[in-house]
């Protein structure tokens, strides 16, 4: 199921997604020729500063939300493009040196057939580099919106709800990868909540 959002009002409330991206991208170590997606790009900012980094390379930023693929439009350039995909659509084979995902992939629930597809992506000796929301994150709000939907007067509004996030613990997600064949992966947890 795709979220839409507005690409623009994003921009304005989301400091802490930059500021998060913005220490995972430093951690790449990029030598500047580097073919990268970045999964769930959003308004493009962090896809824009990842290819300042590669100049000689290539970055496609992909979202599900028309609104955030136009508000990223405005970075195109040589090296950046920008595609409205969904992520478990992935049909890039061997394309890409790294696979890089900030502050998105709690919103994806199926990350067995995701591990597949981005393996699927990279070239040989590719990487995949990610965070997103885990066990834990958001902890408060999560407790708050369960109380409330469990009132009697909202519970009937609630009935068969699917709740949209996927966050789990460092050892569920560890076990899913090692069980999608990425038994060399690191799994670390770290809350970084405001």
């Amino acid at each position: 199921m795709t979220h839409e959002f507005d690409g623009k009002r994003y921009k304005e409330a989301s400091v802490h997604q930059r500021e998060w991206g913005t220490k995972l991208i430093a951690e790449l170590d990029l030598r500047g020729t580097e073919r990268i997606l970045d999964l769930g790009c959003r308004d493009g900012a962090l896809s824009a500063q990842i290819a300042d980094l590669a100049p000689d390379g290539e970055v496609a930023g992909i979202d599900a939300s028309r609104g955030m693929i136009d508000a990223a439009q405005s970075r195109v350039r040589k090296n950046l493009r920008f595609l409205q995909m969904e992520i478990n659509e992935l049909n890039f084979v061997e394309q890409f040196d790294v696979g890089f995902s900030n502050a998105t992939l709690h919103w994806i629930k199926d990350h067995r057939r995701l591990l597949r597809n981005a393996g699927c992506v990279l070239r040989e000796g590719g990487r995949l580099r990610f965070n997103f929301a885990g066990e834990g994150n958001c902890s408060h709000f999560f407790s708050v919106i369960r109380e409330a939907m469990s009132v009697k007067e909202f519970a009937v509004h609630f009935a068969g709800f699917d709740w949209p996030w996927y966050t789990p613990s460092v050892e569920e997600y560890s076990a899913l990868m090692e069980g999608s064949g990425m038994a060399d992966g690191r799994v670390w947890g770290e809350n970084a909540d405001r």
